[in-house]
């Protein structure tokens, strides 16, 4: 547990990358702009790495809206998405790890024409 917690503690400084963003979305936009925003964040990330550069999307900030809207003086319209690290990639053995995974079968419901 205790492990757990220093890794865990690490999000919040960005697991030490160069640099750290944190990404706000407008409460007043729909639900459905979610979607977008996620469509946008992915494309960050997709450009970052086509340029060599590693990310990391870390939803442990949303736990701290309050905190961070104080210290970043947020419009109260304004809620935390996620922060992100962007730098290099780091060499550690915890970013070589292998996460099992299930198969796509097990939580896909495939609706084909007979020619799927």
């Amino acid at each position: 547990m205790a492990a757990r917690s220093r890794q865990t503690a690490r999000n919040y400084v960005f697991f030490d990358a160069p640099v750290g963003l944190i990404f706000t979305i407008d409460t007043t936009l729909t639900k459905h702009s979610w979607l977008d925003y996620g469509i946008f964040l992915q494309n960050f990330m997709l450009a970052a790495q086509a340029r060599g550069l590693a990310t990391c999307p870390q939803v442990s900030f949303v736990r701290y809206q309050s905190v961070i809207a104080d210290q970043m003086k947020l419009k109260p319209n304004l809620s935390v998405v996620c922060g992100l690290s962007l730098g290099y990639a780091d060499d550690a053995p915890l970013n070589r790890m292998q996460m099992p995974r299930e198969p796509i079968e097990k939580f896909v419901t495939w609706h084909c024409d007979p020619y799927c």
